[in-house]
């Protein structure tokens, strides 16, 4: 029999052995069916895990697919690819700059949300890459721009993804401001859903705001003086509007009071089973309504960019990219650069996004940046890619700045919009029962954020997010 301090010692071991499995790079990769790497260049990547699992196998078969089809081509790279989690904190720098070591003990190739672009450059994880200018070419406008900083470009984009109202009526998919998408809906709460979403998130919320600014201003034309005036007349007064149309008469707002955030599938659930009037979500929210709705959905659903703005309807891109360690070889920078290449061919980003990798499932609904992506078998009669996502155009998300003014973004459009959760221990008994979360009014007192805001979007400006100035 051990003893307690005997078995204690054990415990703490086990433990300290968990904690240094879950922050260091796993070992457990997908591979080649080839064990052999004689003269093979050994790449590790890491790939970019929130997307639909079309396979339903914990991304098995995508992962497999994507390391059989590269070694096809490149049978002289050994291809070793992280199991793909939403456990792993693709947001957390700390994370990233372990995975991104220059003496290449974590992974070669990392994919990041360029959110945080600025950011890994800033801290000198990722170098300036040299780009085919035929591939680039190929690139959607917003994708190429997310990945430059000061005219030098920093990662191979990969996938891009927007904002969209979904609706079944054809008033509500014609709508292109946010005014006339209040005439349709009501600017009343009622007891049933009018629009659903989840906006209780320092991520979303801000972006949420960002693309209501651009769409209701001509970016090209903007100053520092309007944006530290106009701002609060135009783009924070529209997320009040917006914001107001998922109230309900009983006091209810669940894409504000964490129902949302807490049960991740009720606004696609909601929608798939007609219980609201429209929906807004990322594109990929798709698979999940048309795994959960009516066989009839795929004809009666329709698409627009979140008409969030007073001017104009275009959406604002976020886009995934391939990004390198420091200090390569030049044959694994090589390797490096043909993998990237490989992964945005027209082939491979058809398949990824039209899940290729398991026949006959729901394509995943994610947007290609490879423009010739949409010609693609998999792609060229789908009633979606073709009438919805084919010629969008719009501006990309900021690369610099975002992650560390999020949060002060957040609280202050919350400010303005007159809510704040004063009880975030709410009881939710199911996904369809109504939110308990109190939200109380407090004063529209922005002043104190005016000159974080300014020195944000000055900080924008600089690194060539796009047109500037034009996030406020």
């Amino acid at each position: 029999m051990y003893d307690r301090e005997v078995i204690s010692i054990w415990l703490i071991l086990f433990v300290f052995h968990i904690n240094v499995l879950v922050s260091e790079p796993s070992l457990n990769t997908i591979s080649s069916k080839d064990t052999s790497t004689t003269n093979k260049i050994t790449l590790k990547v890491a790939l970019y895990p929130y997307l639909p699992d079309a396979g339903g196998d914990n991304y098995t078969g995508l992962l497999q697919f994507i390391t059989d089809e590269f070694n096809k081509v490149y049978p002289d790279i050994a291809l070793q690819l992280r199991p793909l989690s939403t456990n792993d904190d693709f947001y957390d720098l700390n994370l990233l700059s372990k995975w991104l070591m220059a003496d290449g003990s974590g992974y070669d190739i990392v994919e990041i949300d360029t959110v945080l672009l600025g950011d890994l450059v800033n801290i000198g994880l990722v170098a300036p890459q040299f780009i085919d200018s035929r591939s680039q070419a190929d690139w959607h406008a917003a994708a190429n721009m997310a990945v430059q900083i000061n005219h030098a470009v920093y990662g191979f984009p990969h996938l891009l993804c927007a904002y969209f109202l979904y609706t079944r009526d054809q008033r509500i998919a014609a709508v292109s401001t946010i005014d006339q998408l209040m005439k349709i809906l009501g600017d009343s709460p009622t007891d049933d859903y009018r629009l659903v979403g989840n906006m209780d998130s320092s991520w979303g919320l801000p972006a949420l705001w960002i693309n209501s600014y651009q769409s209701s201003s001509n970016v090209s034309a903007e100053t520092v003086a309007y944006a530290l005036h106009g701002y609060t007349k135009s783009s924070f007064e529209n997320m009040l509007k917006l914001t107001g149309l998922c109230n309900r008469s009983r006091g209810e707002n669940h894409c504000l009071d964490g129902t949302f955030r807490e049960y991740q599938d009720m606004p696609a659930i909601l929608f798939a089973q007609n219980k609201t009037a429209a929906m807004f979500a990322y594109s990929e929210q798709l698979f999940n309504i048309l795994k959960d709705g009516s066989i009839d959905d795929y004809h009666n659903i329709k698409l627009t960019p979140l008409p969030i703005g007073t001017a104009h309807n275009q959406p604002l891109f976020f886009t995934d990219a391939l990004v390198f360690r420091r200090n390569m070889s030049d044959d694994m920078l090589n390797a490096s650069g043909l993998f990237a290449e490989f992964m945005g061919t027209s082939r491979m980003q058809a398949a990824i996004v039209g899940s290729g990798d398991k026949p006959g499932s729901i394509p995943r609904y994610l947007l290609p940046m490879s423009k010739s992506a949409y010609d693609d078998p998999l792609l060229v009669n789908n009633r979606f890619y073709q009438t919805y996502f084919r010629n969008l155009t719009g501006l990309s998300c900021p690369t610099v700045g975002f992650l560390n003014a999020r949060k002060q973004l957040q609280a202050t459009i919350l400010d303005y919009i007159g809510y704040a959760k004063v009880n975030s221990n709410t009881s939710n008994t199911s996904s369809s029962s109504s939110a308990a979360s109190v939200y109380e009014g407090f004063g529209k007192n922005l002043l104190a954020y005016v000159w974080t805001l300014l020195l944000v979007l000055l900080q924008f400006s600089m690194y060539h997010c796009f047109p500037m100035i034009v996030i406020v």
